[in-house]
């Protein structure tokens, strides 16, 4: 597997690719300054499983790059990376189906710890980050979260939303753990709970009999 960095500023992109080389996450690195040449080497080299992506990028946008690469490479996790530590930043890109972000303030040893749940199909934020605050709809729930909850009600597995959303799976847990917290729940079950109780899902036995 390798992984793949994605800044457009030369030191903390050498940097950190020197980190990752030296670290034990038995993966290759690669590094690149721009979303082209990100797009480039995903479409050529297809053992990329991992995308670490600045938000700030020369020209481009990051979260722009994201929706992009989850459509074309949809089975990539992407951490998204940024000097902005702002809870909101952090929560707008697991919102959009990051699988983490990190902070540029991260020690080496943090930054490495991060990547290392990421690939182990965990959704990584720092512990300070409101997840519920990237939420842009009135009612609390995106709206793909208000789809992947819809989805919890029919009693989908990961899988099988991430099948019918056309995304990764690491994306689809991106999501479910935002709807956690938008929700304030810890589980599917208390998520489909509240969720009906607010009105954004049918009543039970509707729900029951839907699959």
């Amino acid at each position: 597997m390798k992984i793949l960095i994605v800044d457009d500023h030369p030191l903390f992109r050498a940097g950190f690719h020197a980190v990752l080389e030296q670290s034990d996450l038995d993966a290759g690195v690669l590094s690149v300054s721009s979303v082209p040449e990100a797009l480039q080497a995903l479409q050529t080299d297809s053992d990329i499983g991992l995308v670490l992506l600045d938000i700030h990028l020369k020209g481009d946008d990051g979260f722009n790059a994201l929706k992009i690469i989850g459509e074309r490479f949809p089975t990539t996790a992407c951490i998204m990376i940024s000097g902005d530590d702002q809870q909101a930043v952090a929560a707008r890109a697991v919102a959009a189906g990051a699988s983490g972000f990190i902070p540029k303030s991260f020690t080496a040893d943090e930054m490495i710890g991060a990547i290392r749940k990421v690939l182990a199909g965990e959704v990584f934020v720092p512990e300070t980050t409101n997840l519920a605050a990237a939420t842009e709809q009135p009612n609390g729930l995106t709206l793909r979260q208000l789809e992947v909850i819809s989805m919890l009600g029919r009693g989908f597995s990961n899988k099988e939303i991430a099948r019918a959303l056309d995304v990764a799976e690491r994306t689809v847990k991106a999501h479910v753990s935002a709807v956690f917290e938008a929700l304030n729940v810890r589980n599917r079950t208390q998520a489909v709970l509240v969720a009906q109780k607010r009105g954004f899902l049918p009543s039970a036995p509707a729900y029951a009999n839907a699959r």
